[in-house]
């Protein structure tokens, strides 16, 4: 008993692209788009590279001209990927970038300063108010 009907069309074509093998065509226009998106690919291969590429790190240039890699300032563990900028020199993994209260990401909502100690604007507010009669100093970043 056949499941399908080896004279029909479409059993037909599946065969011959079998066997031809050629890639199907492409337009001009295509082929450049792809051409530097594999480029551009590469190049972001190499200027950051994932967590299993072997003995490449995320590395910065000090003011010596050494190379040393990028330190979370909220865990203390290399960067190796996306790093979020909290100050010159200061960085923070993307994942560390929370509110010190209530761990909120603040990726897309920013962050303040209380003394040395980052919060959400909710608990900014909360702390500058509590700590109004010793005026603390809330600082928008």
């Amino acid at each position: 008993m056949n499941r399908f009907d080896k004279d029909s069309e479409v059993y037909k074509m599946i065969q011959e692209n079998k066997e031809s093998r050629i890639p199907p065509r492409q337009s001009n226009t295509f082929k450049m788009l792809q051409e530097v998106l594999e480029a551009d690919e590469r190049e972001a291969a190499l200027q950051f590279p994932g967590k299993l590429s072997p003995n490449i790190s995320k590395l910065t240039m000090s003011e010596s001209g050494e190379k040393k890699p990028r330190i979370c300032e909220k865990c203390g563990a290399s960067i190796v990927t996306v790093a979020v900028r909290i100050m010159h020199n200061h960085f923070r993994h993307s994942e560390c970038y929370t509110c010190t209260d209530c761990g909120l990401n603040l990726k897309m909502r920013g962050h303040f300063w209380v003394g040395d100690v980052m919060y959400c604007e909710k608990h900014a507010k909360e702390r500058h108010q509590g700590l109004a009669s010793t005026q603390a100093m809330v600082t928008p970043h």
